[in-house]
């Protein structure tokens, strides 16, 4: 049977909820009655919602009253936190890809995968997984396990292990651990030689200390055996920790290493607009 939406009214459930929420834009606080009515939904299906929100946290109710609730707040702070990372990172990005010439990725741990959110740097050329918006499993991915080290288990999102791409990746939970000890006993640094693709070593370092909740990471990929992972590793990780000094207003940590100074000069002055 089709359903034909009349008079403009919103006839899906995912419709119903989006016009519903949108009635608070500009309007801190609104009744049953004044919801449903600039909502266009019958009293009963807004009543139904709300109740179901309120129970989500992403409304409360204030005696006959409703605002936003404290969840669509939490929400949207992560969305601004991690638009004010990703600008807080460009400028680190590209100069970090020209002093070392690697390809330089920020990603996100979403869910059981690590989302590519950035990337400055044309190799590889090939995969899409690798490109901004690609996705890939995070027990496969140095940015999804440099995030992982950071976590507890009892943190850690149900984690799913497809089949790697090569035999170098990693098969099961018992590896995934092994492997996370490796990265906090090299001071929170990824290493993944082939293992997520052939050819290809990449290194990752989460942005921020233990704790913090941004479960992001910054990481460098180049061909295998041309890279040194140990330098760049060392290189991702300081500029990592630079990126986060810069963000939460810390101060920088004294006794940086010429290399990393020399870094830092080109970032203050790397113009951020993209190079191609």
């Amino acid at each position: 049977m089709t359903t034909a939406q009349s008079h403009g009214s919103p006839i899906t459930m995912i419709d119903r909820v989006a016009s519903l929420l949108q009635v608070f834009d500009g309007h801190p606080r609104l009744t049953l009655a004044q919801i449903a009515r600039q909502a266009d939904l019958p009293r009963s299906s807004a009543h139904r919602i709300l109740q179901r929100l309120v129970e989500l946290g992403w409304v409360a109710r204030e005696g006959y009253q409703y605002r936003l609730g404290l969840r669509m707040f939490e929400l949207g702070s992560k969305v601004v936190q991690r638009e004010r990372l990703h600008q807080a990172c460009l400028p680190f990005m590209y100069a970090l890809h020209r002093s070392t010439g690697l390809t330089v990725h920020l990603s996100a741990l979403v869910s059981d995968e690590v989302l590519h959110l950035e990337r400055i740097g044309d190799w590889p050329e090939k995969g899409e997984g690798w490109r901004p918006g690609g996705r890939q499993a995070a027990v496969h991915s140095a940015a999804g396990r440099a995030v992982l080290a950071q976590l507890t288990e009892a943190e850690w999102p149900e984690l799913a292990f497809p089949p790697p791409a090569t035999v170098y990746g990693v098969h099961s939970l018992a590896q995934l651990r092994r492997d996370l000890e490796r990265v906090r006993d090299r001071g929170g640094v990824a290493i993944d030689i082939q293992g997520c693709s052939a050819g290809m070593t990449a290194v990752a370092a989460a942005i921020g200390p233990s704790g913090s909740d941004l479960r992001a990471a910054l990481s460098l990929c180049g061909p295998a055996g041309t890279m040194s992972a140990q330098e760049a590793g060392d290189t991702v990780r300081i500029t990592a920790m630079d990126i986060w000094y810069a963000t939460s207003g810390m101060a920088r940590r004294p006794g940086r290493s010429a290399r990393v100074a020399t870094i830092t000069h080109a970032v203050r002055r790397t113009d951020i607009t993209p190079a191609y």
